[in-house]
C-alpha cells in the first residue's frame, strides 16, 4: 500500500479526494480498516507537491502492480478502489479479499482473528499493554487478563491507524495512541531513527 507510493515517489524523481471506498473509510494519513467480513480496506497517504511528479505515471505505475499480484492470486485478491491527487497530496485506496493478501503484497504483517487464534498462530502477546475505555486510555494491564479472552485481535508491523468494526478494549503499549473508540494509531517516536523497525502491535477488540 504505503510502499507502492513510495516507491512510486522515487522512479518519478528518477525519472523526472477521496470520494469512494464505499464511505467505509476517510484518512488523512496512512489507515488499515479491518472490515466485520474479513475484508481489509487500505489507505495510503503521500505528499504529490513537486512540479515534476506526474499523476498519470503513478497511477499507471500502481495499476501495474495490482495486475501483476492480480496474476499470481486471483483478481479479487486486490483492487484499487480510488486515486487521486488534490493540493499536492496522493491519496490511494485499495480493498483486499483478507489480511493474506494485504501482508503479501505490502510486505508486513498483518492477522486478524480472535485472541486463541492469534495465540495458535504463534503471535505470544508478550508487551506492555493499556486498557480503553470509553475511547480513552485508562492505565496498564496484564497480558495475562487479555490471553485468557476470546476477544477479536488485529497483530500488525505498521506505522499506520488502525480502524475496526468494534470498540476497541486493549492496545499494545508501545508507540500508540487512541484516536477514537474503533481507531488506534501507531506511530514512531520523534527520535527515533529512519532505519527502526517497528514491533508489533496489538489491538484488541469487540
Amino acid at each position: 500500500m504505503k510502499k507502492i507510493i513510495s516507491i512510486s515517489l522515487v522512479c518519478l524523481l528518477i525519472t523526472g479526494l477521496f470520494s469512494a471506498c464505499g464511505k467505509s473509510l476517510e484518512a488523512d494519513r496512512d489507515t488499515v480498516y479491518i472490515q466485520k467480513k474479513g475484508t481489509v480496506v487500505g489507505a495510503a497517504i503521500a505528499d504529490f507537491d513537486k512540479d515534476y511528479y506526474e499523476e498519470g505515471e503513478l497511477k499507471s505505475f500502481v495499476e501495474e502492480k495490482v495486475q501483476e499480484y492480480q496474476g499470481g492470486h486471483g483478481k479479487n485478491s486486490v483492487a484499487i478502489d480510488n486515486f487521486s491527487v488534490e493540493k499536492g497530496v496522493a491519496k490511494l485506496y485499495m480493498k483486499y479479499a483478507d489480511c493474506e493478501n494485504y501482508q503479501e503484497f505490502n510486505d508486513v504483517t498483518l492477522f486478524s482473528g480472535t485472541v486463541p487464534q492469534a495465540l495458535a498462530a504463534g503471535f505470544d502477546f508478550n508487551t506492555k499493554f493499556t486498557e480503553i475505555k470509553d475511547g480513552k486510555a485508562a492505565g496498564s494491564v496484564e497480558n495475562k487478563t487479555i490471553v485468557d479472552t476470546d476477544y477479536k485481535v488485529v497483530v500488525l508491523s505498521e506505522k499506520v491507524d488502525v480502524k475496526v468494526d468494534g470498540t476497541i478494549l486493549y492496545m499494545s503499549s508501545n508507540y500508540t495512541t487512541v484516536k477514537a473508540k474503533d481507531t488506534v494509531s501507531i506511530q514512531l517516536p520523534e527520535e527515533a531513527g529512519d532505519g527502526e523497525e517497528m514491533s508489533l502491535s496489538y489491538i484488541v477488540y469487540k
